[in-house]
């Protein structure tokens, strides 16, 4: 993952709508769908009715485009300048007009990337701005053309309830694989106690976990700020109510920030661990070169006494001087090896 450095066009005015990502543009595409109990169309162009209507528009590079479609619905310049700068965190605004959401959807499949889309929840019409096609919304809009009684009834928020849950179920999924991929590296260790395993991986998956946290923490802010707002605006009593969906969304994204809390704890435990195997390596390398010194000092000090200059050494006239040397050196040796042997230094 590429550093990001994010900074305001110098001298823009607050509102100005400039892109600003950290990905290359893609091209511009603008779809709108319309829905009622019985099918899903997809619409040409827009139209007056009164049917609930999703317009999604991926790829922001086309701003020119964009701000030409969605004229007609009046959003405030602020709002579309956070729409443009694509490094938000998750947030939600609720307006008078209404309701504007930032979630990130993340891709780990070939290197670590967000993807900002951002919602604009009107009372039948709902407007989706993706950086790049998110899918997520895909599977979504697979889902609408299956069966789309329940988008009908619950109106548009029911549709911004099933995207941000197809966000947050991609969070829970990739969490999960990142733990498997914890628990694969405990049970290596596990097979051989003293043996550490790849610091490389640990590292990449700590990198991973502190990617997602960035995102998981303002997305539990997001959703419990959707479920107070259903709260104050829903009959609990009324079936299609969509509260019941917040707080089983709520109950996913506290599940998910609690599982992300394990997760951290868990590559921690196995970064200590491994630290203290590395640990251990280094100091059984330590104590064999230690043991080895020890066991070269006797043949250096016999050595250095029979190189001693003087006119009268022990056993220097002897003929068999040399191999008494010769073996009072290594035998001192074998005689410290014994005893380190069953001290178990080794």
């Amino acid at each position: 993952m590429n550093k990001r450095f994010f900074f305001k066009s110098r001298g823009a005015a607050p509102g100005t709508i400039i892109y600003e990502g950290d990905t290359p543009p893609t091209d511009t595409n603008i779809s709108c769908y319309a829905f009622d109990a019985n099918k899903v169309t997809q619409l040409d162009s827009l139209s007056d009715d009164n049917t609930f209507k999703w317009i999604r528009i991926s790829g922001l590079s086309d701003s020119t485009r964009i701000l030409d479609f969605i004229k007609p619905f009046d959003i405030n310049s602020l709002t579309l300048e956070d729409i443009f700068e694509t490094y938000h965190n998750p947030k939600f605004d609720d307006t008078f007009d209404y309701n504007f959401i930032i979630i990130r959807s993340i891709n780990f499949s070939n290197n670590m990337q967000d993807n900002q889309i951002s919602l604009i929840a009107m009372d039948n019409t709902l407007i989706t701005f993706e950086e790049f096609e998110c899918e997520e919304f895909n599977i979504v809009l697979q889902r609408l053309f299956k069966h789309v009684n329940n988008f009908y009834k619950r109106g548009i928020n029911y549709l911004v309830y099933a995207l941000i849950d197809a966000v947050i179920d991609n969070y829970i999924t990739i969490l999960n694989n990142i733990n498997l991929a914890v628990d694969n590296l405990e049970d290596t260790m596990a097979e051989d106690i003293t043996h550490p395993c790849d610091t490389s991986e640990l590292f990449h998956l700590k990198r991973k976990v502190n990617f997602l946290s960035r995102h998981t923490r303002a997305s539990y802010d997001v959703v419990s700020q959707l479920l107070r707002l259903s709260m104050e605006n829903n009959n609990l009593q009324d079936e299609t109510s969509i509260v019941p969906y917040y707080e089983d969304l709520f109950e996913h994204s506290l599940y998910l920030n609690e599982a992300m809390q394990y997760c951290k704890d868990s590559i921690r435990s196995v970064y200590d661990e491994n630290m203290s195997r590395l640990q251990m390596k280094s100091n059984k390398f330590i104590n064999i070169l230690t043991m080895l010194s020890t066991l070269m000092l006797p043949p250096m000090v016999v050595g250095g006494i029979f190189g001693m200059n003087f006119e009268v050494i022990p056993f220097s006239s002897n003929p068999h001087g040399f191999a008494i040397s010769i073996a009072a050196m290594f035998g001192i040796s074998f005689v410290l090896a014994l005893l380190f042997k069953k001290k178990k230094y080794f």
